[in-house]
């Protein structure tokens, strides 16, 4: 009887190991792909500009707005990448008394609104935002409030060449989204910096108007 009983014993016993290791192989199995999985690290960055298409151009009308880089300033999009040409618009990066800035610029009588994504994949992963940085919480350098884990900047836009009488003003309206990294790795999620201008400018305005910025990182981890 004691016997019986320790064979018995022993054959449940050896089907829990079975069956425990049968679930480690089938949860190896669905991990495996997962675990060696690799996500590149991607820059996108949104444009969005209205009210303009109410506004008439004398001779050049030139837009400009903030460019993604990284805390020393580097572009992450457009000089690895040719920047695209809105309808009615040509498009260029220039250099402006503070730092390099998207520029669009029309010859047409009349002005066209921008809508243009764009995007690419990364290979670095750095912290990074819309530059130029006119100033930031507390005034701490720019390297250190990318390192932060957010809050509101001040950047700047650009508008010039266009009609527009005081009687008639508009506003012309800024949605600028840009979103980087984001990378994963053997499960492990890097961190995606976002950087976002919502703003509206008055029609009648003319040269650099400076601008609210938000700047949001949202922490990586393991990514099960």
């Amino acid at each position: 009887m004691g016997e019986q009983r320790t064979n018995t014993k022993k054959t449940l016993l050896n089907l829990l190991i079975a069956v425990t290791i049968l679930a480690a192989v089938i949860f190896l199995l669905l991990l495996l792909p997962a675990f060696v999985e690799t996500t590149m690290p991607n820059d996108s960055y949104m444009i969005k500009i209205t009210g303009l298409s109410d506004l008439a151009v004398n001779g050049t009308a030139t837009v400009m707005i903030p460019v993604p880089a990284n805390a020393e300033g580097e572009l992450v999009i457009f000089e690895s990448s040719s920047v695209l040409q809105p309808a009615g618009w040509r498009t260029a990066i220039r250099e402006t008394p503070y730092g390099k800035m998207i520029a669009f610029t029309t010859t047409e009588d009349y002005a066209q609104d921008i809508s243009r994504p764009t995007g690419e994949f990364e290979t670095k992963e750095e912290p990074r935002l819309l530059v130029p940085a006119l100033a930031t919480p507390d005034n701490v350098s720019v390297a250190e409030f990318a390192r932060s884990s957010g809050g509101t900047y001040t950047t700047v836009v650009f508008l010039d060449g266009f009609v527009s009488p005081p009687e008639n003003a508009t506003s012309i309206s800024f949605d600028l989204e840009y979103r980087g990294g984001g990378g994963m790795k053997y499960l492990i999620e890097e961190d995606t910096w976002t950087a976002t201008v919502n703003t509206a400018v008055s029609s009648t305005e003319s040269g650099f108007v400076p601008v609210p910025a938000e700047y949001h990182v949202i922490p990586g981890g393991i990514h099960l």
